[in-house]
């Protein structure tokens, strides 16, 4: 790494916390589409079909008690008027069960729904026969296939819808269960992946800090040395980045100025034995 231009490692280092930050960003996406997709999935369709199988119970139970009301009635306006109520509300819950069978997505919810339309089709049929035998004059033969069979159906039906109920709330509960999951997992990528982000980004500082300031603290110290005239300095250059081009800068330097001083120095000390000659010769002639 020493090699590198100081250019390229504080590059390298900001991409490496900047990457580790776009990781951060990614998983907090994707965890939030996650939430997203299964919020949905609860609100759009098991809560939908949780309400629409308590809406179906609700009729039936609301039939049933005309049920009971009709057959026990012998006034005729109060036996037309429950009949158009129950008319009314059959028509309902079939429109109830078509959009919650155009909803179901598992073979489970399926044989569910099959079985209350078996249960439905069988408690209509019989409640029919009896409402038949009532406007027919048999009251006492329709009162007594309302207690003895139509109650004990009633239960059956109401039982399967209920079994629909259940299966719905289940997966509720499920779909919650992976909102929680989806949440403490992505809370947990996201404190995970900014620690490690907070650390590399420590490292990289110390490290680049180290790389940068250790050779910049040794070339003031040979500038240091060579301004103060020592130019015995041993001058070492380890590395191809900006600092160790300074340094080998500084290493020519020296060898050049140490040159130039010996280059002087000689030249002195032929100037000094020049000049020592010359007087020794002036001192031959004047004696």
């Amino acid at each position: 790494m020493k090699n590198l231009k100081i250019g390229t490692r504080l590059g390298i280092g900001f991409a490496l916390v900047l990457a580790l930050m776009a990781c951060i960003a990614g998983i907090g996406v994707f965890r939030l589409q996650g939430v997203g997709d299964a919020v949905q999935e609860m609100v759009q369709r098991s809560l939908v079909k949780e309400r629409l199988a308590a809406h179906w119970l609700l009729n039936t139970s609301s039939n049933s008690v005309r049920t009971f009301a009709l057959v026990k009635s012998n006034d005729a306006e109060v036996q037309e008027y429950l009949q158009k109520q129950m008319s009314k509300t059959s028509a309902g819950i079939s429109e109830t069960q078509a959009r919650l069978e155009a909803m179901l997505d598992s073979p489970e919810e399926q044989a569910i729904s099959a079985d209350i339309k078996e249960k439905r089709s069988q408690y209509v049929g019989l409640r029919n026969a009896i409402l038949k035998l009532k406007a027919e004059g048999r009251q006492d033969e329709a009162a007594r296939l309302t207690n003895d069979k139509l109650v004990p159906m009633l239960e059956v039906y109401d039982a399967s819808i209920r079994g629909m109920l259940t299966h719905q709330a289940e997966r509720i509960d499920k779909a919650a269960d992976a909102v929680d999951s989806l949440n403490r997992a992505g809370r947990m990528n996201v404190i995970v992946l900014a620690v490690a982000a907070l650390l590399l980004g420590a490292v990289l500082a110390w490290l680049l800090t180290r790389s940068i300031t250790r050779p910049l603290t040794e070339a003031v110290r040979v500038a240091q040395t060579v301004a103060d005239g020592n130019l015995t300095s041993r001058i070492e250059s380890s590395s191809r980045d900006e600092t160790g081009q300074l340094m080998l800068a500084l290493k020519n330097m020296n060898a050049s100025l140490a040159t130039v001083v010996s280059g002087v120095r000689q030249g002195t000390d032929a100037i000094a034995t020049a000049s020592g000659e010359i007087a020794a010769g002036n001192q031959d002639l004047s004696s």
